[in-house]
């Protein structure tokens, strides 16, 4: 259920992955792509089928044994801790996708220079996060130009699910980006094709005009 709700559903299926994907340099045939936080394996899948060599990884062991189970053998999959360096070679992928997982930790330090450390020479990441531009969430305390964990709380099916993570200004993403080595190298900020806004207008009306989530593409020179 979690994963039928989550990949046909309108802010992840609908409106976040479609931004993702489209900055995913092609083509991926031969490709191996880290998907850091994999989740049920939904990226994973996708990369796959474009033709990459996926390697997923996530903190829990169920998501990650559904996303095995979801890809049988077309990829590898390991439980790993974002917070942690993460156990693979250096020089060993072409790309990074990290979909909505990064701004669940307060230091990025870590997890950008894994990124940096498994890529090849002018590898790159495309990664998602909550926008810094979205409206304040109600118990939020602080500013826009402050970093403070938020919770927003959600109805997916028919379990309510609170989650926290943390906000940070612009200038600080792109300082930590850079801190590890990358250059932005393309922006997308997540808007509903048409497609989408007829499937579910009310989920998604708002998001034609107000951003949610930000997409970065980043280069190592």
């Amino acid at each position: 259920m979690w994963s039928g709700t989550t990949d046909d559903g309108p802010w992840n299926g609908g409106l976040e992955r479609p931004a993702l994907r489209s900055l995913v340099p092609q083509p991926l045939t031969g490709a191996v792509v880290l998907d850091a936080g994999c989740g049920s394996g939904a990226q994973c899948e996708w990369l796959a089928d474009q033709g990459a060599k996926p390697i997923g990884v996530d903190l829990s062991p169920r998501m990650v044994e559904q996303a095995a189970r979801r890809c049988g053998r077309q990829g590898e999959f390991l439980v790993a801790d974002l917070a942690e360096p993460l156990p693979l070679d250096a020089d060993s992928c072409d790309g990074v996708t990290c979909s909505l997982a990064l701004h669940y930790l307060r230091d990025w330090t870590v997890p950008l220079r894994s990124f940096a450390s498994v890529l090849r020479p002018g590898g790159w990441v495309v990664l998602s996060l909550d926008h810094p531009f979205a409206p304040p969430l109600e118990a939020q305390q602080g500013g826009y130009f402050d970093t403070e964990l938020v919770a927003d709380t959600w109805r997916k099916a028919d379990v309510e699910v609170t989650q926290r993570f943390w906000r940070r200004p612009l200038a600080a993403c792109v300082d930590a980006f850079a801190d590890a080595g990358f250059v932005v190298e393309r922006v997308v900020e997540a808007r509903p094709s048409a497609e989408a806004l007829r499937r579910w207008p009310r989920e998604l009306g708002r998001e034609a005009t107000v951003p949610s989530f930000i997409v970065y593409r980043l280069r190592l020179p």
